[in-house]
């Protein structure tokens, strides 16, 4: 008779090809983890995700973990990404680190990331290309989580915690700071740690507080800066890279043109795309079709109607209000559901108060209409005119100090009773537009629903003709679009170009002065440090911009403190008192910036904004989004040659 030890029990797992294994136990349904962790040395962590893995049906082999080390990870992906400077980086973890790459670099980074072998498959290495481990899920984790959890990592109280976030602004320093050193042994691997998160969504709260207790006990100060990040969705890099390039890799590893990749990613997400050619290749991308209640990403204008050489095309006037792709969807029963998706794919429907009714009054079973909510105010002084994009915002959030009429301009037409329209030309989906909008004139709705006015221009007088015609109605300026040309999903169209006046532009916030006020309300920064993208994805500052208003104050350092947007890089910008310290910050934010004109160094002919005020902050766009600083260079000439 033999007598089982623990040892023996040891030596049967790490003999078994099957990590799964440790689970079976005579008696009990499971053996206890705490068990399995000090007598197996099988952290806890490891366990669930094995057990998980094989709830799925995957058999895990005792090589499933193999990969590279999560460290190299982070070092080699995620910090050449996340756009912390060498000395920040040096400052945080203690090694001499690289300064940010550029966008070639960047490209190459990520091809590199995709083609090698380093124990990730393929829709892994795209989360982590994201920074998006739970792959398109949500995290389920937020700040006050993750302080938690630190708090009972560390045994420090909340308000010790709250205390130093407010100096370093990123809880993720605060993670990378409550670790003692750089390594830790045995090392987390890159497979153990992603496979680990992709089940979080779905756990406890209470087993994800333990999971990610016993993930941190095992990160080094880079790791576990990193793990914070990609718990909050936060890590900062990829989103930019989500078109065109992932599409080009994935066509060329499996065969496939990039038009029928960009549509199906336009259609659903990357994850799935990525899956679906894995599993069914090119038929199974052809199955991925456009549907109502399914959010796509519209099309975007590309470039300024300077670059039109050809003619005659289409003119429409261009709304300052908020994108929306209206959903109908009607079941055989007759039931009806109806959404109203904004460019980022979020439902805004119960925002907006009308809009449901408004959508089930479209005469059609199902259909995707493309347009823009815009509004008109009364102004005591002039009369009726179009409302800013700040006061349709403000009236959907029930801040507007002045009674907004809302409206819905529709402009095309991509779905239609079971047809996708996308492939069709302008000329034809817009005629369908026209017939099936006709009956809803003579329709009384809660926010009245008409087509997009519109004109065709032979000449680039008939251009300005048009362009200046609707400015005198106070509307934001014009969109052309050729009529020949498909509708393109989640792209910027090169049919599409846009003028608009001379006074707006969509700008990131890259850096914050501090505030030398010694007023009661003042917040922590003075003023922002504002920028242009330029063509290579990078950004250039045109000017600062102060006296933002209490609320959009306090919104802009919620959400810099909320997504960790300073980099510790110090700045410091000139002002009329002498030189003002500040901080770089991540480009994230857009705000529409109001300005009189531009202006250019005469030593370094850079050029910037003359009287810049906040406008808008755009929670729609991303900062990939952000106008280009070549159209700062247009409205310059235009203001030099009149």
């Amino acid at each position: 008779m033999k007598i089982v030890q623990t040892d023996d029990v040891r030596d049967w797992l790490i003999s078994s090809n099957r990590l799964s294994e440790f689970s079976k136990s005579i008696g009990r349904k499971n053996l206890d983890s705490d068990f399995v962790e000090d007598s197996l040395h099988l952290p806890f962590h490891l366990q669930h995700t094995i057990e998980q893995l094989a709830l799925d049906g995957e058999d895990v082999s005792a090589d499933a973990f193999d990969s590279i080390p999560f460290f190299s990870l982070c070092k080699g992906v995620f910090l050449p990404l996340s756009y912390l400077t060498a000395n920040r980086a040096s400052q945080l973890f203690g090694f001499q680190a690289q300064e940010p790459p550029d966008s070639a670099t960047k490209e190459t980074l990520l091809k590199n990331l995709l083609e090698k072998e380093i124990g990730l498959t393929l829709v892994e290495k795209i989360g982590c290309a994201l920074g998006d481990v739970f792959l398109g899920r949500k995290s389920t984790f937020r700040r006050d989580s993750l302080l938690r959890l630190l708090m009972s990592v560390e045994m420090k109280t909340r308000t010790e915690l709250l205390d130093r976030l407010t100096k370093v602004g990123d809880i993720a320093v605060l993670y990378a700071e409550s670790r003692p050193t750089l390594h830790v042994e045995p090392a987390l691997t890159a497979a153990e740690v992603i496979r680990t998160l992709r089940f979080i969504p779905d756990a406890r709260q209470a087993t994800k507080f333990n999971l990610l207790r016993s993930l941190l006990k095992r990160c080094g100060k880079l790791e576990a800066f990193f793990l914070a990040k990609l718990m909050l969705r936060k890590a900062g890099f990829g989103l930019e890279f989500q078109g065109p390039l992932l599409a080009r890799v994935l066509a060329e590893k499996f065969s496939v043109s990039s038009e029928q990749v960009s549509h199906a990613m336009a259609l659903t997400d990357i994850f799935h795309v990525a899956q679906t050619l894995i599993d069914e290749g090119e038929e199974g991308l052809k199955q991925i079709q456009l549907q109502p209640l399914v959010p796509v990403q519209p099309s975007l204008a590309a470039g300024t109607t300077d670059e039109i050489e050809k003619f005659p095309v289409w003119v429409e006037r261009k709304y300052d209000g908020i994108r929306f792709m209206l959903h109908k969807s009607t079941d055989m029963r007759g039931a009806v559901l109806c959404g109203a998706y904004t460019r980022n794919r979020g439902d805004w429907l119960e925002m907006i108060p009308g809009m449901d009714a408004t959508i089930r009054s479209i005469p059609a079973h199902n259909a995707i209409v493309d347009g823009e909510l815009f509004g008109t105010v009364l102004d005591i002084d002039h009369g009726a005119r179009p409302a800013s994009v700040y006061e349709v915002y403000a009236a959907l959030q029930g801040e507007s100090a002045t009674p907004v009429n809302l409206k819905f301009a529709a402009f095309d037409l991509i779905y239609l009773n079971g047809q996708d329209l996308t492939n069709l030309p302008l000329s034809q989906r817009r005629q369908l537009l026209q017939t099936l909008m006709a009956p809803m004139e003579n329709l009384s709705t809660p926010i009245p629903m008409s087509v997009a006015e519109g004109q065709l221009a032979n000449s680039k007088d008939d251009l300005n003709r048009l362009f200046h015609h609707f400015r005198a109605q106070g509307y934001e300026g014009i969109i052309t679009k050729n009529l020949n040309a498909p509708y393109a999903l989640a792209t910027r169209d090169p049919n599409w170009k846009k003028r608009k006046p001379e006074i707006t532009l969509d700008l990131v916030i890259v850096g914050a002065t501090m505030a030398v006020t010694t007023k009661e309300y003042a917040g922590m920064f003075g003023s922002y440090v504002i920028a242009a993208r330029t063509p290579e994805g990078g950004y250039e500052v045109v000017g600062d911009v102060a006296g933002v208003d209490r609320v959009r104050e306090q919104q802009i350092q919620h959400e810099i403190m909320r997504d960790g947007l300073m980099t510790g890089k110090r700045i410091e910008r000139p002002s009329a008192s002498g030189v003002r310290p500040g901080i770089e910050l991540r480009p994230s934010i857009v705000i529409t910036v109001k300005f009189e004109g531009i202006t250019r160094d005469q030593v370094t002919g850079n050029l910037s904004l003359r009287d810049p005020k906040v406008a808008v902050i755009r929670s729609d766009k991303s900062a990939t989004e952000s106008d280009l600083v070549g159209e700062l260079q247009e409205i310059y000439l235009r203001q030099r040659v009149g």
